[in-house]
């Protein structure tokens, strides 16, 4: 193993939203020498920065670590596919773009909890700071930070029909879900700038101060524990075995996922079960791992009768290449923004924080051989929708509501498979092991068929392809939720912020690691409890804070709020 001569003061691991932002910025001092270290490569596809590009990096193992959850008792015993990017931008190189931060309630929640500094009112200056939007100019917003974001540009005729759906189902429709409030249907924000997709690491390496090293191919295997202070991290590259000195801090930046698991690789977590994997104890952190949270995703599909409303017209070759085509001559076109652009939040209670946020696709994907049937797709089509949706999967004319189950009480938890760092962990999410998922997954589906029934889908709602009509009762629904349902790719929790009384946290309210001085974890395994909505923004806005906190810079004021709670 080599020992670098060269030393850092700040070494964060993990070039994610959280890690490329938090580089960046404790790089703004100029006489610290940070170091960002990121397992997978430079992320150089032309289908990271195309905004409609995600089929090829889904599944595509050059860009995503193919993640896979043990079987699901919940679902049939079904595994749950876990996309993550491997790549400079971490999985803002796949995920759907979308900007929310999430309720007003989530982190006044967290702030009453103990965790103080955490508040809406203090966190929101750092979603401005962070933010460059391109369209609003209001107290919300920031419009010169380094994400950049704009309204989502692929507002076509069908997700007009779905806000005016909503509209006719009695929901409010909202202007800006990061603004006043946020229940309502409406056009969503997204992380796209000039027909590009905003990586982090497009957002914040691009210019990087020299203070600032970037190493890719550069997989961290453990971080090294001595006298109850982290020293050092040690990487496996394709040259081999490598030791690099931190003089100051470490920060693990490696998602919910890496991060609890490296943690466990060095020493820190559950006693008994580094004893399992005969490693030495540094710390018995019993939280690590645990806390697994996600967002549950309950697909619903209808046909479309109007085949020029739904972007499965872009599966066949011709279209297909004229899509391409634009994006790559002009970064424009259809391809310049991701395929949806729309969501509708639903309080089912009536008012309050949001139960559930359903996203609008005008567009159908599902196996070319569903039920038996031929494929009837013309050459054009399978040779086009290679370029589209890929494999054996064609799209149909339609629309799909994907539920999203938003507060999960049920938890899971993530556990070492072995000891080789090069192995990945065991992922256990323990769907609908909580009593509410359920019942608010069965009831949203009756709200979907009631905003697909509305009058502003009359003449080209077809039928309703998955689930079907016939899934009718509680239990038929039940059973085909069971059957369907998936990820919705939003995991936190797994090294959660907490209190000194609170015996599961794994870190307090600084980031700090408890018992392990100089190391600290800043990425969406921090998250004391899931957010409402996207989880991209609030990682974020957690790294902006926790530079000024690393730096020992004077935290940004709290935000002046309206007296009302109306989010």
């Amino acid at each position: 193993m080599k020992t670098r001569s060269d030393s850092y003061d700040y070494i964060v691991a993990g070039a994610g939203a959280a890690g490329c932002a938090l580089a960046a910025r404790l790089a703004e001092n100029p006489a610290a020498r940070v170091l960002l270290l990121e397992a997978g490569g430079a992320g150089r596809s032309p289908f990271i920065s195309m905004p409609a590009g995600n089929g090829f990096i889904f599944g595509n193992p050059a860009y995503d670590w193919g993640l896979v959850s043990v079987p699901q008792p919940g679902l049939n015993g079904r595994c749950v596919s876990y996309p993550r990017g491997k790549a400079l931008g971490g999985s803002t190189i796949m995920n759907g773009m979308i900007y929310i931060r999430g309720n007003r309630c989530d982190f006044d929640d967290w702030s009453a909890r103990g965790l103080h500094g955490w508040s809406y009112a203090e966190v929101l200056p750092y979603f401005r700071r962070s933010e460059g939007s391109g369209h609003r100019k209001d107290d919300w917003h920031g419009s010169d930070g380094p994400l950049r974001t704009c309204a989502a540009a692929n507002y076509t005729a069908l997700d007009r029909l779905f806000v005016s759906a909503g509209v006719q189902a009695g929901f409010a429709l909202n202007e800006d879900f990061n603004g006043i409030s946020q229940n309502g249907v409406g056009r969503v924000d997204v992380t796209v700038a000039g027909g590009r997709r905003q990586s982090a690491a497009r957002a914040w390496l691009a210019g990087r101060p020299s203070n600032l090293r970037v190493r890719t191919g550069a997989r961290i295997t453990k971080v090294e524990i001595t006298g109850g202070r982290a020293r050092a991290v040690h990487i496996a590259t394709q040259g081999g075995a490598e030791r690099i000195e931190a003089g100051r801090e470490i920060i693990l930046s490696l998602g919910s996922f890496g991060s609890p698991q490296v943690l466990m690789l060095s020493g820190v977590g559950p006693a008994a079960h580094l004893r399992e994997h005969h490693l030495d104890i540094h710390a018995d952190v019993p939280g690590v791992g645990g806390n697994l949270a996600d967002h549950i995703n309950m697909p619903m599909q209808f046909r479309c009768l109007d085949p020029e409303l739904s972007f499965a017209r872009y599966q066949r070759l011709d279209r297909a290449l004229w899509l391409g085509a634009r994006w790559f001559l002009a970064r424009s076109g259809p391809g310049a923004a991701p395929f949806w652009s729309t969501c509708l939040f639903d309080a089912h209670a009536g008012a309050g924080r949001p139960d559930t946020q359903v996203f609008f696709t005008p567009m159908v994907v599902k196996e070319a051989l569903d039920d038996g049937d031929a494929d009837d797709s013309t050459l054009l089509e399978r040779l086009g929708r290679r370029i589209l949706v890929r494999g054996s999967r064609k799209a149909v004319s339609g629309f799909q509501f994907d539920i999203n189950q938003m507060h999960p009480e049920g938890r899971g938890e993530l556990r070492l498979a072995s000891s080789d760092p090069l192995h990945a962990p065991r992922i256990d999410p323990r769907c609908f092991s909580g009593e509410r998922e359920m019942r608010v997954l069965v009831e949203a589906v009756r709200r979907a068929r009631e905003l697909a029934a509305q009058a502003a889908f009359d003449g080209i709602r077809g039928e309703e392809i998955s689930p079907g009509a016939g899934c009718g009762s509680d239990a038929d629904i039940s059973a085909a939720i069971r059957r369907l349902a998936t990820t919705g790719h939003h995991p936190v929790g797994t090294c959660r912020m907490g209190t000194a009384a609170d015996t599961d946290a794994v870190v307090d309210a600084e980031l700090r690691v408890r018992g392990i001085a100089g190391l600290r974890v800043c990425d969406a395994s921090v998250f004391p409890d899931q957010i409402t909505g996207n989880p991209n923004a609030a990682i974020t806005m957690i790294a902006e804070k926790a530079a000024d906190m690393i730096l020992g810079r004077p935290l940004l004021p709290p935000a002046t709020l309206p007296a009302e709670n109306t989010l």
